[in-house]
């Protein structure tokens, strides 16, 4: 997974992009940009769904960056927080999990739990944080 920052003369702040390791778009959240209504159609209609084709995309337009942003590492209570099952999962038990794996597969968990918690269907909770660790979905 790679992430990039874009950001642009034609708007405040960044939009940012997640593409597998294909270079396939994945994910992209336009939260930390102000964007006008034709700007967010245009991501929603017209974004390329592969890095090669926005990359070449930014060059011809030259008013637009890309940035790749470098792996971050992923602290246990930014996992526990965003991840939030807090009742019903024991922190101490998911800790020592989280500890005992590499860095690369904390932040494939983090990233995963996006995507984990749209796969829940209605009515259905999620696994206890451990139990979401121990499973190792984002490998599946």
């Amino acid at each position: 997974m790679k992430r990039y920052s874009l950001t642009s003369t034609a708007f405040d702040g960044e939009v940012l992009l997640e593409f597998n390791d294909s270079g396939l778009l994945t994910g992209y959240d336009c939260n930390g940009a102000t964007l006008t209504e034709a700007q967010q159609l245009w991501i929603l209609n017209r974004m390329p769904r592969e890095i090669a084709d926005l990359k070449r995309i930014i060059n011809e337009a030259k008013q637009a960056k890309l940035t790749e942003l470098e792996d971050e590492e992923v602290s246990f209570d930014k996992f526990w927080n965003r991840y939030d099952e807090k009742i019903r999962s024991s922190k101490k038990k998911t800790l020592a999990k989280w500890n005992r794996m590499p860095k690369a597969q904390r932040l494939k968990a983090y990233n995963y739990i996006a995507t984990y918690e749209r796969s829940l269907y209605a009515g259905v909770a999620k696994k206890y944080a451990e139990t979401y660790l121990n499973a190792e979905l984002w490998n599946n």
